[in-house]
């Protein structure tokens, strides 16, 4: 497997950008992206409805 510049045997644990370079427990990757898009969704459903509900409120 691919290694980075760096991450070799004096970087003790190596870093964030080592493991997703080397593509180690792409699972776990794949679960905090999932996890943060449904994040930011919610966020988004939120902020809109908080406007529209202000926005009504106005008139």
């Amino acid at each position: 497997m691919y290694k980075m510049p760096g991450a070799g045997v004096g970087v003790a644990g190596g870093g964030v950008g080592t493991l997703a370079a080397t593509g180690a427990d792409i699972g776990w990757w794949l679960a905090v992206g999932v996890l943060l898009v449904l994040l930011g969704t919610v966020a988004l459903i939120a902020v809109h409805r908080r406007n529209r509900r202000l926005s009504q409120a106005r008139d």
